[in-house]
């Protein structure tokens, strides 16, 4: 045991910081293992509406087809409802992680496309620029978990139930009162991600909070509570529309317990022994 804790025997200015850079290197190596696409995405957030390319030489025979479907005397609702359609047919839906291999990405037009398929988000980027090309004055936006299309005429691509984030002329803009979402988005999040993959993150911070002392029973309890609670977490968030909260409460407080029994004081062993 002596061994494994070699962390804890460096003094605090170095260890407590130390711990939290090796936690953030495995969440984002684990989560986003390509750096180059993390880049991207964090660049198309920045301004989620310059994703919009109604003119997009790759859109144009979508375009076309469209335009079948959605003649000028076609009312707006009707427009909205048809192009979503559309895209939710051309355009199948799939995980980040099985199109891109990460937990996140936000594609160009071009990429999504190219790809044929993507989740939420390039379904957005497709269609807003598919409306844009109608005449539609449109927005990205977001409650965190969920992306979808506002316009000047109503709001399309299955409209989630506030909007955190919306997309500006000149980048994005974070609505407060929408945080309260949040939690809601993690608890999604958490549920769709591959399990494996959670569960490594997991085994490392259990690794990180383990210091001399604990005993048997407390690190048996500590790996309890990190596993109950992302299990409920998992199991209470997985349905977007109709979360089960008691279950997402359930795993918070799993995790708040992982503290409580963490900041509970411990008997220092002799100094040899460390």
């Amino acid at each position: 045991m002596a061994r494994l804790l070699i962390l804890s025997r460096l003094r605090t200015p170095v260890r407590v910081p130390l711990k939290w850079v090796i936690f953030a290197l495995v969440v984002l190596a684990v989560c986003f293992p390509h750096p180059g696409i993390l880049a991207r995405h964090i660049k198309h957030w920045r301004n989620p509406n310059a994703l919009i390319e109604p003119d997009a030489p790759a859109l144009q025979p979508w375009v076309e087809a469209l335009r079948l479907q959605v003649g000028p005397d076609l009312p707006s609702a009707e427009a909205l409802k048809t192009v979503e359609r559309f895209v939710l047919g051309r355009l199948p839906y799939a995980w980040d992680w099985e199109t891109w291999g990460t937990a996140d990405y936000m594609p160009t037009v071009s990429e999504a496309l190219e790809m044929g398929r993507e989740d939420c988000d390039g379904r957005a980027v497709v269609a807003a620029s598919l409306l844009e090309n109608l005449g539609f004055e449109v927005r990205i936006v977001t409650d965190f978990a969920h992306v979808w299309v506002q316009t000047d005429k109503g709001d399309t691509m299955s409209p989630g139930k506030s909007k955190a984030v919306v997309g500006t002329d000149g980048g994005f803009e974070v609505r407060l009162a929408a945080l309260a979402e949040l939690p809601r988005a993690m608890a999604y999040g958490i549920a769709v991600f591959p399990f494996l993959r959670e569960l490594m993150i997991t085994l490392v911070l259990w690794y990180l909070l383990l210091r001399p002392g604990l005993g048997i029973v407390r690190i048996l309890v500590l790996a309890g509570l990190l596993l109950g609670g992302l299990l409920a977490l998992r199991a209470g968030g997985g349905d977007y529309r109709h979360p089960v909260l008691w279950l997402q409460w359930l795993g918070i407080v799993g995790w708040l317990g992982v503290l409580v029994v963490w900041a509970i004081p411990v008997r220092r062993p002799p100094l040899d022994c460390a």
